[in-house]
């Protein structure tokens, strides 16, 4: 369930660049390690960052998934140079999600948060890239 949970985020953010006007982001392509780190309140134990290394280019400067069985709908999408915010509402196993994230490029990084809302449940996510080198 964890592992739907953060591919769901990662496809808000990926899907949140597919939808946006062609603004140019603050954006270098290449190799990133990119690191996300889960907080959810009232876990027993503390949910170990995860990382992975994808090449990332200015037509998908986003980290990729696959979620499976996923109904979302991107709202309220904000882009400047540097900036990507929006809202997303997801329904998973017949549960609805509501997501908010923003995400802050420069360069040869990117952070941002994405707060996820799932009923009694509230996670937050902290995604960090950092750029490695070209790709392969």
């Amino acid at each position: 369930m964890l592992k739907n949970k953060v591919n769901i985020l990662l496809m808000v953010f990926c899907w949140t660049i597919i939808a946006l006007p062609s603004l140019a982001l603050d954006f270098e392509p290449g190799k990133y390690e990119i690191i996300s780190k889960i907080d959810m309140p009232g876990m027993p134990v503390a949910i170990p960052p995860q990382t992975i290394v994808q090449c990332m280019t200015d037509q998908d400067p986003v980290p990729n998934s696959n979620p499976e069985n996923q109904d979302c709908k991107i709202m309220d999408i904000q882009q400047t140079k540097t900036t990507v915010s929006w809202k997303m509402e997801c329904i998973q196993q017949g549960q609805k999600m509501i997501s908010t994230g923003k995400m802050i490029y420069k360069g040869d990084s990117f952070k941002g948060t994405i707060q996820t809302n799932s009923g009694n449940m509230i996670m937050t996510t902290v995604i960090t890239g950092k750029r490695l080198s070209d790709c392969d």
